[in-house]
């Protein structure tokens, strides 16, 4: 399991519940409980943002396909 983020971080003040995810083993994002992750950047960024595997799938995917679209 990656380290979890920090939970000194402003964004755990102002929002607890997000806290309370983290050290139940939940995902930030979905509340699911965090399932093995596929890779080594997908550990570091759920260090940073708390998002379970299948989270960080869904929203790096859109932001992939909103690139794809992108004008330039």
């Amino acid at each position: 399991m990656p380290l979890p983020p920090d939970l000194s971080k402003p964004i755990f003040a102002m929002m607890p519940e997000l806290a309370d995810r983290i050290i139940r083993g939940e995902c930030t994002y979905c509340a699911n409980p965090l399932t093995p992750f596929t890779d080594e950047l997908s550990k570091k960024e759920y260090s940073v943002s708390g998002m379970c595997q299948s989270c960080q799938d869904r929203i790096y995917a859109d932001c992939a396909e909103e690139e794809d679209n992108a004008p330039w």
